[in-house]
């Protein structure tokens, strides 16, 4: 009984921290799946170390969480699907509660604004908010019961609510139901839910311990609270914890393994792809954010790389990745840092060794040299000095002309070198090592560039009045079709294909249709995660957007859409 005290004593901490410390997107009402899009067109993922309660349905074990709505691991495949988060039609991704009815199929949960449900035969979420049938905001629902014929919401007040299993109004249960008398045979889920009255002794390989008090602990001493556990009807018991997110225990062998899944920071603000591996980061450090995400998508697996387990990496606020053959260069806030998969060996490049600032904020990359953009200008490094640190060669360019410029991005066309600055843009002869600032009376309307993107004799800038495009091949500005439709526009990312063009802003993402010579913005109300982007990054028909709380993934190609 005192193990079993405990266990909910435990939740109850988590929903209250849950509940005073969660952050997320704002809050937009939308009340239920985006019909314009078909299930998995917008599909998000973010931080998903902080569980809140676990379902278990036919297929799937469903785990709340605070930062990535509804995760879902595939019992039988042994890996994880694709979140339900707002990008799938949730009215929030912090989730308090999570339920599955066996009769129906039907997943219910509760987030800080609504009770949702959704409807698997229509792939549907729909949303009813707490503040339209008498929900205080503030009082969060902590467990979810299904009955015969209704689900039964209880919040954190002791107020009981019910609806109808199949949808319809949430009301105040009579005062029958309220005493008790009428839950007699209600499965209940979350803060309510039946649990052991034990935890297993478990082990648990991989540098983590088990304490069967309710704790894990990993191999960096960290310990995360185990705030629920269930036990299915297959012989093994599901813990979610606060902090190092889901895990398996067999309860026949006694051995548990955490299921790693999930970005390391909320922020990301570079993305790139190696080796069929996604790598993302961010600059905003925060409790949460840290850490530098490796998703090897062919085998499903999640690793993070963090600056207090690696001693050559000096930083993970990460503001830009390189790939550069098999090897990857992060831009990072203290110094650039060299990564080989193959080899497992990072090293770190700071003003100790010839950088012009520790703050670097691109790199880019040929055969010879690596250029690195900074705080405080442009810095070569030659890459055959490179066998022995001790010898490396980096030197500043024009520094006559970048002497305290920082500098945000880099793109190399032939033998020119161009750059994103606070000043304008500039443009290095590798050649004949020399530069200067493009003045052209048709260029870019402020000094402040922030992103260059190259595609065949095209670069297009993103800068704080909006976008600008210069044809190299005639050596004009060309302008941007449709003019300046968006003038004062911050840009904080640009990128060019063949098809189209993007854009993205604190505001959404703006896609330039090549064929139609159209502007069209995606928002949160077609399924980004937050409208402030601040990284892009093409992948076939599919383009990935970095944000502030979490990575959004957008199938932009579908023949049966229309942008």
């Amino acid at each position: 009984m005192i193990a079993k005290l405990s266990l909910g004593l435990i939740l109850l901490t988590a929903q209250l921290l849950f509940s005073q410390t969660n952050s997320s997107v704002p809050f937009i009402r939308q009340r239920e799946t985006n019909p314009s899009y078909d299930e998995g067109d917008w599909v998000s993922y973010s931080v998903a170390r902080f569980v809140t309660s676990i379902a278990v349905g036919r297929e799937y074990i469903y785990f709340g969480t605070k930062h990535s709505g509804i995760t879902r691991y595939h019992q039988y495949r042994n890996e994880w699907d694709f979140p339900w988060t707002t990008s799938n039609g949730l009215a929030d991704n912090a989730v308090s509660a999570v339920a599955y009815d066996s009769e129906t199929s039907f997943i219910w949960c509760a987030t800080r604004y609504a009770i949702s449900y959704y409807q698997p035969s229509a792939h549907t979420w729909r949303n009813f908010f707490k503040d339209e049938i008498g929900i205080p905001v503030g009082d969060d629902i902590v467990s979810i019961g299904v009955g015969l014929d209704k689900i039964f919401l209880e919040a954190r007040s002791g107020r009981l609510f019910d609806v109808n299993k199949f949808g319809g109004a949430v009301v105040i249960s009579d005062s029958a139901t309220r005493t008790g008398r009428a839950l007699g045979s209600v499965e209940w889920f979350g803060l309510r839910a039946p649990r052991p009255k034990q935890l297993p002794q478990f082990f648990m390989s991989g540098g983590y311990l088990f304490d069967p008090s309710g704790y894990v602990e990993d191999f960096n001493f960290r310990r995360a609270e185990v705030v629920a556990a269930i036990e299915d009807k297959w012989g093994n018991m599901w813990l979610g914890t606060w902090g190092l997110g889901a895990a398996r225990g067999d309860l026949h062998s006694l051995r548990l393994e955490m299921l790693q899944y999930g970005l390391g920071s909320l922020s990301v603000d570079a993305l790139t792809f190696g080796d069929n591996v996604l790598w993302a980061g961010g600059s905003q450090l925060s409790e949460i954010n840290h850490g530098i995400t490796a998703w090897d998508l062919g085998r499903h697996r999640w690793t993070t790389f963090e600056q207090r387990n690696i001693s050559e990496l000096l930083s993970d606020q990460l503001y830009s990745i390189t790939l550069d053959g098999h090897d990857l260069w992060f831009s990072t806030g203290h110094g650039l840092s060299l990564y080989s998969p193959s080899s497992n060996i990072w090293r770190t490049f700071d003003e100790f060794d010839g950088l012009s600032n520790n703050l670097v904020f691109d790199t880019a990359v040929d055969d010879s040299s690596v250029w690195v953009a900074t705080f405080s200008g442009i810095d070569r490094i030659s890459k055959k000095s490179l066998a022995k640190k001790d010898s490396v060669k980096i030197t500043p360019i024009s520094p006559g002309n970048l002497t305290l410029t920082r500098v945000r991005d880099l793109e190399i066309m032939e033998n020119l070198l161009w750059a994103a600055t606070e000043n304008g843009v500039y443009v290095y002869d590798m050649n004949k090592k020399t530069g200067g600032y493009s003045d052209e009376i048709d260029g870019p309307l402020t000094n402040l560039v922030n992103s260059i993107s190259r595609y065949e004799n095209e670069l297009w800038f993103g800068s704080a009045k909006g976008v600008d495009v210069f044809d190299v091949k005639k050596r004009e500005w060309i302008g941007v079709p449709e003019g300046r439709a968006f003038p004062n526009t911050f840009i904080n990312r640009v990128l060019a294909s063949k098809e189209a063009a993007w854009a993205t802003t604190n505001e959404g993402v703006m896609k330039f249709n090549r064929t139609s010579n159209s502007w069209h913005t995606f928002t949160t109300e077609d399924g980004l995660l937050d409208n402030r982007v601040r990284s892009v990054l093409l992948d076939g028909d599919y383009i990935w957007f970095g944000t502030d709380y979490g990575l959004t993934q957008f199938f932009w190609n579908s023949q049966y859409r229309i942008d």
